[in-house]
């Protein structure tokens, strides 16, 4: 497994099970949310898999739109103050042969299906993955409690498979 994404789980942030999964949708370069609030420890689950993402692609930081017309295998999409943050996402995840990692927070809150509907209604690209990295404080610890992977058929029909901890 990937040394950062070792790290959280040797922090107890995930199981290793939940570490393996992370590396393997890596592998496919499928595009990742990570969601939660800030003192959930979502910067610091995006962190890893950004640095997992480094060490096998090319990434690219984006802080302006700007920035999507830089090639790069991973977008990474941070915690910006920018006025349409839901914009950027959708036309990032929107580009072909690319990925993004970014977040959803109260401070980026955006609704994650109708980026997702946004991106299908825009490309008709049932060929990526999207995984959703769901954070939450348990007793006072930070956890990635729950990886939910969702796709598109060829019909435009959403489906969700879930992965508890």
């Amino acid at each position: 497994m990937d040394k950062m994404l070792q790290r959280l789980v040797d922090q107890g942030v995930m199981p290793e099970s939940f570490g393996e999964y992370i590396e393997n949708a890596l592998e496919n370069k499928d595009s990742f949310i990570i969601s939660g609030h800030k003192g959930w420890g979502i910067l610091p689950l995006m962190a890893g898999v950004s640095a997992a993402a480094k060490s096998k692609f090319s990434i690219k930081q984006v802080k302006k739109e700007e920035d999507l017309s830089d090639s790069a295998d991973y977008y990474i999409i941070g915690d910006l103050k920018i006025d349409d943050f839901e914009k950027l996402v959708v036309d990032s995840i929107s580009k072909p042969e690319t990925a993004t990692i970014t977040i959803k927070d109260p401070e980026h809150a955006y609704s994650i299906m109708k980026v997702l509907k946004a991106f299908y209604k825009a490309t008709d690209d049932s060929s990526k993955t999207f995984q959703v990295l769901e954070c939450a404080k348990i007793n006072d610890e930070k956890k990635l409690v729950k990886i939910t992977t969702m796709t598109f058929d060829e019909s435009g029909k959403l489906s969700k498979k879930d992965l508890n901890a």
